[in-house]
């Protein structure tokens, strides 16, 4: 199957990924262990409007990244608070140390994948992550 009919999807939860893969297969396939240990994926054919795809289901467990100041401001004393508050000081994203699994499982699905479909909670919490997984995925 080519890349462009394998879709990469993503639930911001183990539980919604599992029943996502429930409603939309049909059946109850067995999960398939990731480099994550508590995100596993589901792979299935799937037919939307005639088309034939390969549907990967697979979850994240809340924020892939985090904000970190700037080294030279990250000791209590580097610096006046106020100074914390510049919007000039750009903040430096990293991924998350307990999620970098998360991030290498997310790296290898996304290679194999011409779509990806982000299934995350309509809020502002989930549009963040939303964009995480994004960019996580467009870096490979």
């Amino acid at each position: 199957m080519s890349q462009q009919n394998r879709w990469l999807c993503v639930a911001e939860k183990p539980s919604v990924a599992k029943e996502l893969t429930v409603i939309l297969s049909g059946a109850h396939p067995n999960p398939i262990r990731t480099n994550s240990q508590y995100n596993s994926k589901y792979e299935f054919p799937y037919d939307l409007d005639g088309r034939r795809l390969q549907l990967v289901i697979t979850s994240v467990t809340g924020h892939l990244k985090e904000h970190e100041f700037p080294q030279q401001y990250r000791k209590w004393n580097s610096c006046d608070p106020i100074k914390l508050l510049d919007p000039s000081i750009q903040m430096e994203w990293r991924v998350n140390q307990d999620k970098t699994n998360l991030e290498k499982n997310l790296k290898e699905e996304a290679r194999r994948c011409g779509q990806l479909v982000c299934f995350l909670d309509c809020d502002r919490e989930g549009e963040n992550i939303s964009f995480e997984v994004i960019d996580v995925c467009m870096e490979s």
